[in-house]
Parts: C-alpha cells; structure tokens; sequence
C-alpha cells in the first residue's frame, strides 16, 4: 500500500512539474530563426511527459484501491522494509539521474557531441556491465546513436547545439 500511495505522490508531483513548466515555456523568446520556433521542442516534450505521467497516475489509483481492498481483507501488516533495502530497488534511476546531472554539469566543457557520447557510454557500462565484449557495443552504440542524432539536429533540423570549449575551439 506505501509503494501505490509513493507511487501516486510522484504522479502528481511530475503532473505539476509539467504544468509548470508548460506554463514558463511561453516565457522562451523567439529568436526569429528560420524552421520550427524555440518552443516547439520543449513544449512536445513536455506534453508528452504530462501523458505519461497521467497514465502513471491513473495506473497507481487503481493500484492503491487494489491494495486497500486486499490489505483490508489481509490484516496482517508485513515489516517495513529499511532504508538501505528500499533505495537498492532505485539504484538504476539514482544512476540516470545522476549521471544526467554530470551531463547537465559539463555541457559547456564537453559540448553536445562530446558529452552526449560521454554520458550514453557511461549510462550503457554502469547499467550493462563492465565486460570487454559490453565497452566495445557500448561505445560503438554511443557513438553511433548520438553522431547520428546531432547529425540529424545540426544538419537537418539547423538546431544550434551546444558546442563546448573543445569543440568550440576548433
């Protein structure tokens, strides 16, 4: 029942953090060049995370009812589990999103190309494993996902990406 209430609290946490920042993307300034205006990409995005996030919602109410019913039934209360336990089971997203947060941190350094290939290929090794055979597909598949999505955004889209000192150096 803690899990389905948890799991709800997120729900609307992410469903306000969306409306939020839907709201703020009309404060992004247009800078009148040509293609699809700034706000275009934010906004689809995050309309796409409020989607998600209302089906999330409405999946753990039915599960919270689920459980309330059954523990209703079931009197009987299971240990709670400890804390080291409970943060084991999040391991992979405290990994993403710390990573994420590394990659937010050197953008300017690394710049899009760079650090987008950096953060994939750490991303891929710390989830995947660290065995010879997995760096070798880790780092063709990083190099490849990410060159061909800049690609496609610098080239096709005209999206100015963020370049970074070494980069931007050349």
């Amino acid at each position: 029942m803690q899990e389905a209430r948890t799991s709800t609290i997120v729900a609307v946490v992410l469903l306000i953090f969306c409306a939020v920042m839907i709201g703020a993307s009309y404060d992004i300034r247009d800078l009148g060049f040509d293609g699809l205006p700034a706000t275009s990409w934010p906004r689809f995005i995050l309309i796409l995370l409020a989607l998600v996030s209302a089906i999330h919602f409405i999946q753990s109410v039915i599960r919270w009812r689920k459980t309330a019913t059954s523990s209703a039934k079931n009197k009987q209360e299971l240990p709670t589990p400890s804390f080291q336990s409970r943060m084991s089971k999040y391991k992979n997203p405290l990994w993403c999103f710390g990573l994420f947060g590394l990659f937010l941190g050197t953008l300017d350094y690394f710049g899009m190309l760079i650090g987008g290939i950096l953060f994939t290929f750490l991303l891929l090794s710390v989830l995947g494993g660290w065995s010879r055979r997995n760096l070798l597909m880790h780092t063709v598949l990083s190099v490849t996902s990410i060159g061909i999505m800049w690609s496609i955004f610098t080239f096709g889209l005209r999206v100015f990406l963020p370049q970074g000192e070494i980069l931007g150096n050349w």
